[in-house]
């Protein structure tokens, strides 16, 4: 075997368990992949996946082999980012992840502004409600609520993240519940189980009782002001919407924090700690509403 980039897709066809998970994991088509490991196979004489029920198990060959592979590309990943950390140009592409909220009521009018200031920057915004993995530059810079930031990446807290209970008006004024288990419920979707909202309303009444369900906060405040039932929301959302009302005060155990977080190795680029100040000066100006105080 001479090319040792080979050893990268044995790497993904063990972690993946298939060669198509493989293929879209390394952007290369089925067959690539597929010859690429029966080439290795021939050479060595040795047999890495033994195939069966549409899975490829690693034997302890390939489990060698593999490690060999995921060390080589978690080596190029480091590289990269060390290089692009070099960059000292003010200009180039600036990824930025963050959720469905946070893009369109306080993100979207943060990089308007940064795009006048700084027209040669171009900002790619990706908008997922999971976190991106920023080691391997799925993004540069990432807007997000924790409490606990992973150890792995550096940045800076924008203010403490305030939830509440919201109905909309019209159907607060026709409800005939006396208590919150007797309310109509509106929620995160079950792509989001482990959001600390879902955790904190299957208290009150079973999920599989909760009438509609649907992922992103910006859906679910949407799906509240039409009246569907109440929800929990973040308050800089909720308050945000006219039609919208708090039944309660901000829930202590539904408290978190906004976060602008980036890669160690990144954040002496020019183009990243350029675009990192400025939303951290523009975002901070939001901290009363993210903390559920109104003005």
């Amino acid at each position: 075997m001479k090319d040792l980039n080979d050893l990268i897709y044995v790497a993904a066809v063990a972690q993946t368990g298939s060669l198509s998970a493989a293929a879209r994991k390394l952007h290369v088509n089925h067959a690539t992949v597929f010859r690429r490991i029966a080439q290795i196979e021939t050479a060595l004489g040795v047999r890495l996946f033994e195939r069966g029920a549409g899975r490829y198990v690693a034997t302890a060959a390939g489990e060698e082999l593999a490690a060999a592979g995921a060390a080589i590309a978690q080596t190029a990943e480091r590289s990269l980012l060390k290089v692009a950390g070099r960059d000292l140009r003010p200009s180039g592409v600036v990824r930025i992840t963050t959720t469905d909220s946070f893009a369109t009521s306080l993100l979207t009018p943060a990089l308007a502004l940064c795009r006048v200031r700084y027209p040669q920057i171009a900002l790619h915004v990706s908008i997922d409600n999971t976190m991106l993995d920023l080691s391997k530059r799925d993004a540069d810079i990432a807007l997000r609520p924790t409490l606990h930031p992973p150890e792995y990446l550096v940045g800076k807290r924008i203010a403490p993240l305030a939830f509440a209970v919201y109905g909309a008006l019209d159907y607060l004024e026709n409800s005939t519940a006396n208590t919150l288990q007797e309310h109509h419920w509106v929620a995160l979707g079950e792509s989001q189980e482990r959001h600390r909202s879902l955790l904190w309303l299957q208290k009150i009444l079973p999920l599989e009782q909760v009438g509609y369900r649907i992922d992103g906060f910006s859906s679910v405040a949407r799906a509240c002001a039409e009246g569907l039932g109440l929800a929990v929301l973040p308050c800089f959302l909720g308050d945000s919407l006219a039609t919208l009302r708090r039944i309660q005060e901000p829930h202590p155990d539904l408290a978190s924090e906004l976060w602008l977080l980036t890669h160690p190795d990144l954040r002496k680029t020019a183009r990243i700690q350029t675009v990192f100040q400025f939303l951290h000066q523009e975002l901070g100006k939001h901290a009363l509403a993210l903390q559920g105080i109104k003005s």
